[in-house]
């Protein structure tokens, strides 16, 4: 019997082409465009089909400490062959093993056995050697070049690493001696001054600073001092909405406001990255408040007695929101005595003072809802909107256009020298397209993962662990921050919405409380 095309096609192998780089300039270069056309390439030779459904790109992710594994799409590729949205007998394509992993040899080859013990065949497109469970375990050869490619990526990383290292030391070097910043990061009161030689107080928030800590002086506290601000209407510093009691008790513990700083050097200890601090500069930011005013506060602050109650962990931490201002909010606890407190919750925005209506909702009611009805939430899963494709498509033309301008800038700057106007226009323009990528890295993955039986599977994890006997309502939280975007708890007609991350605009609804009257 003849095959139709058609069904040629549908019997070849599908291959998924791995595509990685360390750095984000690497894009301009031509790394990508190489990494692919290699991999069509030999997919035409060999008889594979590429499969475009998923694009596993990690682009400007380090392979060094095995991110691309752990946070990465090489970690999404090996996740999506568990669930069974790639099958096993398909092709990875890389260019050459570093792009799998450079992490020391052992772990390196840990990665590419996982991958192969699921029945994935890996090619590295430079010498075409295909390594597979069986070509590891029983071909040598095989394993010693896998174990050499390791070893040899390794040691290039590790270099780069010590160079870097040594690079930042001498940074840090002539910023004890005053010569130059470290970097431009500086406290919200200061800004980086023109020739980038030191740093500038911005008068009117060094005011502010001032009074914060005159006020704390002056026996008020910080949640007081954050409602006075904010009804005041003083202006945040940063991107905040309003003014935090966090906040006030960053800024009266921060040692930038007498003028030192200590830099941090980020070091891996047991395989977690951890900062670890250097020797203080003083003198390094100017001073804006005095050291005897900073350590009597200093003081004050530690006298204070702490709290011995263990907390109660939130089941919607960091989800809830009000149903008027979409403030988030946030857990208190209320009562004569501490037995008798029972935690409700309430708008941010109106527990300092900054607007909207104080409610409570009993978190007791909340919870009751979630642990009894998450069942509701399997029923309720939608599916991707096609306002996701319309947005993707959108911001593409989008994209498009703003590249077009870039290059019609660059080419003015040529012609017209250093130009003030054309040099802030063309800034202005690189910072549009790098928001436009953010947002399409944002939604591809939206799309992505609307295309997998991973949601589903996580609705029905979720509901298993409201199920469980000994709930762990921290467990339940992280299970929910992977689905949802927010809850609103809408205290008006006693019910929450459940906002899906992967179907923009769909939400689900729980009714956890009848409606006010």
């Amino acid at each position: 019997m003849r095959l139709t095309m058609n069904e040629l096609t549908m019997t070849k192998p599908k291959a998924y082409s791995y595509i990685r780089f360390s750095t984000p300039e690497q894009m301009k270069g031509d790394s990508f465009r190489r990494q692919l056309e290699a991999a069509e390439k030999y997919a035409a030779l060999h008889g594979l089909e590429i499969d475009t459904t998923f694009d596993f790109h990690d682009l400007g992710v380090s392979a060094w400490q095995g991110k691309n594994r752990t946070e990465g799409m090489l970690g999404e590729f090996l996740s999506f062959v568990r669930s069974g949205d790639i099958k096993r007998g398909s092709y990875l394509l890389v260019e050459n093993l570093d792009r799998v992993s450079r992490e020391n040899a052992l772990d390196a080859l840990d990665t590419l056995k996982d991958i192969a013990r699921e029945g994935v065949t890996v090619v590295t497109l430079n010498d075409g050697r295909e390594y597979t469970h069986d070509s590891l375990r029983r071909n040598p050869i095989d394993l010693m070049v896998a174990v050499m490619m390791f070893m040899r990526a390794n040691e290039e990383s590790e270099v780069k690493a010590r160079r870097l290292r040594e690079a930042w030391t001498s940074k840090r070097d002539k910023a004890q001696n005053g010569s130059k910043p470290l970097t431009a990061l500086c406290p919200g009161w200061l800004r980086l001054n023109a020739d980038r030689s030191g740093f500038d107080v911005i008068p009117e928030r060094a005011a502010i600073v001032h009074r914060v800590f005159a006020m704390t002086l002056d026996g008020v506290g910080q949640h007081s001092i954050a409602q006075r601000l904010n009804r005041e209407g003083v202006p945040v510093f940063g991107r905040g909405k309003m003014w935090q009691r966090s906040y006030i008790n960053k800024m009266l513990a921060d040692h930038a406001v007498i003028g030192n700083f200590t830099p941090h050097r980020a070091e891996r200890i047991n395989g977690k990255k951890v900062r670890i601090p250097t020797d203080t500069i003083e003198g390094y930011f100017p001073a804006v408040v005095e050291r005897e005013a900073f350590e009597r506060v200093a003081s004050m602050i530690s006298a204070r007695p702490t709290s011995t109650r263990a907390p109660v962990a939130n089941i919607l931490a960091g989800l809830a929101r009000c149903p008027l201002c979409d403030a988030s909010m946030t857990r208190i606890n209320k009562g004569s005595t501490p037995k008798q407190a029972k935690p409700f919750l309430v708008c941010s925005r109106a527990k300092v003072g900054a607007g909207c209506d104080y409610k409570q909702v009993r978190m007791e009611n909340v919870e009751h809802a979630i642990l009894h009805h998450a069942e509701e939430l399997l029923g309720g899963l939608p599916s991707p909107t096609e306002g996701l494709q319309a947005k993707w498509e959108e911001l593409l033309v989008h994209r498009d256009v703003i590249h077009d301008e870039i290059e019609r800038l660059v080419e003015a700057v040529a012609r017209a020298g250093h130009s003030k106007a054309l040099l802030s226009r063309l800034r202005k323009m690189e910072h549009e397209r790098d928001e436009i990528a953010k947002k399409l890295e944002e939604i591809e993955g939206l799309i992505a993962d609307s295309l997998t039986n991973r949601v589903q599977n996580t609705v029905k994890e979720l509901v298993a662990r409201t199920q469980d006997e000994e709930r762990d309502v921290a467990k339940i939280n992280a299970t929910m921050r992977q689905l949802f975007s927010k809850v609103v708890v809408d205290y008006r007609d006693g019910q929450l919405w459940f906002h899906w991350k992967h179907a923009e605009g769909e939400q689900t609804r729980i009714v956890y409380a009848m409606p006010q009257t």
